[in-house]
């Protein structure tokens, strides 16, 4: 697995570049969801430009629905203008939050190989200018899985099991490392939740140390877009 930091300029149309152009300003985008490779739901600091922002976005035909959670906080559903479904499709997986500033945008992501960062970076290229800045080792995964977990995600990273189409199926993988085909699978979903968990985890607790942001259960007002 690896960590990488990536800046893209985005050339199309956007609301989020319209709005911190118009103010001169950035915001960073927390608790991301992509629909349907379609809308994003995601949340924003707006800081004392809430209702700039909050008019500009009920005007925008990009957005679907705006919601104030509370002094500075709204939650976004707009149409997506193309980079997180590319990064989730191509096994990505964002590391703590992205910067919004114009028309640029800074990622931090986990992938499980360098081919899907290159099919990341390729695709993003097709909608901006794409500069990788930073590409390390994820750490948090040593120690976590057992050797035979180890083993059977590594075969299957190397032997194009994660490709699509798939290179190698899991029965050729399984006698290869001659274990049957149901040891083979349980190990790799137990490696694979474990991972997994762990990145989401550390997104968690990162966040939770950034700020003591979304009190959700507190009563705001709520706007929404039809």
């Amino acid at each position: 697995m690896f960590r990488a930091k990536l800046h893209l300029n985005l050339q199309t149309d956007c609301i989020l570049s319209e709005v911190t152009s118009r103010w001169n300003t950035s915001f960073t985008a927390n608790h991301e969801e992509v629909i349907d490779d379609e809308y994003l739901n995601f949340v924003i600091d707006a800081g004392d430009k809430v209702e700039e922002f909050i008019e500009a976005f009920e005007n925008s035909e990009q957005v679907k629905h705006v919601e104030r959670l509370d002094e500075s906080h709204i939650k976004l559903t707009k149409r997506s203008c193309g980079a997180l479904p590319i990064i989730r499709r191509n096994h990505g997986m964002l590391q703590w939050w992205d910067r919004v500033s114009g028309t640029q945008r800074v990622f931090n992501i986990v992938v499980f190989r360098r081919e899907d960062l290159r099919n990341i970076v390729g695709e993003l290229r097709e909608i901006g200018t794409v500069q990788l800045e930073q590409l390390t080792p994820y750490r948090a995964s040593e120690g976590l899985l057992s050797d035979r977990q180890a083993e059977v995600i590594n075969a299957a990273l190397d032997g194009g099991y994660y490709e699509w189409p798939r290179e190698r199926d899991a029965k050729s993988l399984a006698a290869e490392l001659d274990i049957s085909h149901t040891t083979f699978l349980e190990h790799l979903r137990k490696a694979e939740r474990t991972l997994l968990g762990s990145v989401l985890n550390q997104n968690v607790r990162s966040e939770d140390a950034r700020s003591d942001e979304l009190h959700a259960s507190h009563e705001s007002p709520m706007r929404s877009v039809n």
